[in-house]
């Protein structure tokens, strides 16, 4: 399940996979890996926006893009899918 919620990043432990956490706007905590081909972000510590976030559990197929086969979840976690920072710089940049 996919779901988006404004966040601020709290915390960051980086490596192969980069993990993420996120305090939403009602005090909540999300803790979520980026796998290493989900591309680049430049997220610091402090910066707030939208964040999405896909519960993945094992087992469950999902696609995967740079080969265009579906693959197998190997593991249960909460997987980080996009950031969308806020403030000026974006302002030029959304499309609706």
């Amino acid at each position: 399940m996919i779901n988006t919620t404004h966040a601020k990043l709290v915390a960051v432990k980086s490596g192969i996979y980069t993990i993420y956490v996120f305090q939403q706007d009602n005090d909540e905590y999300i803790m979520c890996t980026k796998l290493p081909n989900w591309g680049a972000y430049n997220i610091n510590i402090g910066d707030s926006g939208f964040l999405t976030y896909e519960f993945a559990n094992a087992g469950e197929e999902y696609f995967e893009r740079d080969t265009g086969e579906k693959r197998i979840y190997k593991f249960t976690n909460i997987y980080f899918k996009d950031f969308i920072k806020d403030g000026k710089e974006n302002e030029d940049k959304i499309i609706l």
